[in-house]
């Protein structure tokens, strides 16, 4: 049998699935050949189906054979705001249902198609943003035979005469789905350099933040969350010193418990990463090496670039214009209908039942949904269940799902033995939540199914 091994991706959030290393997280050996995954298997990022992976560079010899047909309507069946993950999954769910509608896609950037989780990962895989690109807008746009017109800016929606005005001119619709996702926040800092903090957010800016690494030595994040993490430990990867502002006490306080938190902080301080607890930066000023930054603690932090990833807030300005109910995102029903039963939101824009879940697995279920609904199948509705998570932290294997209340309960550490640990979240006997570490991580799937599925 040849020994030379393949590697495979992820469709839907870029994750590598690598021969020669397996997945010992979900129990696959190192050298498991592809084709010996048993065929239940899911991808441990985003919980697709082993059929969603190809060989790596199969999507993009496929997106790059394909050309430009339909093009964008200004009277469209469907038109649809926003070409990130939802834009484009939505549009692939509807075509599915409806063949011969007419569908267009409406973006204010180039509508390149690239798996975003993927991009706290990129250093440590050696990836470069042009290796992220699975396709461009016309490319995919041609795979689904629907017209997109890119940098294209919205700048208002009448849902009375069902019109949407751009700078482009203005696009009729018969049905309108909302896409327009979420804006890294930036923390306000005083001093002469504050407003130089960047983020990461898209391909885009990721290209930039590359280009701006280039000779540097050290990076400052401000965030203790999921993405913070994820990206210290990449950027520590490639011998870079990073400093991590923690807001709170631990990291991802709103998802993790202390204890594997704990241990989590223990390895990235062994590979060089300084965590700052109950710190925030209050002023950011030039110096000679790049900046400095004070803090609340009373510490000066020397570096040479900031990257904030304190989370997220949903893009809506469109919508309230519009007059559709609004909170925190676009409300949206059962159906992921707005407040006008013609217009639909889905993704990190939209918010059901007070709940915005900002992952991968929910917003391919809003598309089905959607899709469906268009196609008159009122049986299909969405449902807010607690999602599972992998952190992209290498140096501790991480699987959790996070309760939906934490209010209502506390961690409980049902199973410890030094890496390997075993946290429930509980009201009284009722598990909502988990956590695994160590080789525990491997028993997330069947834990999550005994727990959630119906």
């Amino acid at each position: 049998m040849s020994t030379e091994y393949k590697k495979y991706i992820c469709k839907t959030c870029g994750l590598i699935y690598d021969e020669e290393f397996g997945d010992p997280d979900s129990g696959l050996a190192p050298g498991t050949r592809f084709e010996d995954i048993p065929d239940d298997w899911y991808c441990p990022l985003c919980l697709v189906s082993k059929s969603d992976f190809v060989l790596i560079d199969e999507t993009k010899s496929k997106a790059a054979s394909s050309a430009p047909k339909r093009k964008a309507s200004n009277q469209a069946d469907v038109l649809i705001i926003g070409a990130g993950y939802a834009g484009w999954q939505v549009a692939e769910a509807i075509r599915q249902q409806q063949p011969d509608s007419e569908i267009t896609l409406l973006t204010a950037c180039d509508g390149t198609v690239y798996p975003k989780p993927a991009i706290s990962m990129a250093l440590s895989q050696g990836r470069t943003p042009e290796d992220l690109k699975e396709a461009s807008a016309d490319e995919k746009a041609a795979q689904l035979d629907i017209g997109v017109k890119t940098r294209t800016k919205v700048m208002s929606i009448n849902t009375k005469r069902k019109k949407v005005m751009t700078t482009t001119g203005s696009f009729g619709y018969d049905k309108l789905i909302i896409a327009t996702g979420a804006k890294a926040m930036i923390p306000k800092i005083e001093g002469d350099a504050g407003h130089e903090v960047s983020a990461v957010n898209d391909l885009n800016a990721y290209r930039k933040f590359r280009n701006a690494l280039e000779g540097k030595h050290s990076v400052t994040i401000i965030g203790g969350g999921l993405i913070a993490t994820e990206m210290a430990e990449d950027l520590a990867s490639q011998d870079i010193k990073v400093d991590l502002i923690v807001r709170g006490d631990h990291l991802m306080r709103q998802m993790l418990p202390g204890t594997i938190a704990d241990t989590l902080e223990s390895k990235l301080a062994e590979k060089g990463v300084k965590l700052h607890f109950n710190t925030q930066v209050e002023q950011m000023n030039l110096s000679d090496s790049g900046y400095r930054l004070s803090t609340n603690q009373n510490e000066d932090i020397q570096t040479e670039m900031v990257l904030s990833a304190i989370g997220l807030q949903p893009n809506i300005d469109i919508a309230k214009k519009a007059k559709l109910d609004t909170h925190v995102g676009v409300c949206i029903n059962q159906y992921c209908q707005t407040s006008d039963p013609d217009v639909y939101a889905l993704g990190d824009c939209s918010e059901s039942n007070g709940i915005i879940q900002a992952y991968l697995e929910p917003i391919r279920r809003q598309a089905q949904t959607i899709a469906a609904h268009i196609n008159g199948d009122l049986s299909q509705e969405f449902q807010i269940v607690p999602p599972l998570v992998k952190t992209k932290t290498p140096s501790l294997s991480i699987m959790m799902s996070p309760p939906l209340d934490s209010s209502q309960g506390q961690w409980e550490v049902t199973l410890q033995a030094g890496n390997d640990q075993k946290i429930l979240y509980k009201n009284e006997d009722k598990v909502s939540g988990f956590a695994l570490s160590g080789e525990l991580a491997s028993s997330a799937n069947q834990l999550y199914k005994q727990l959630f599925s119906a």
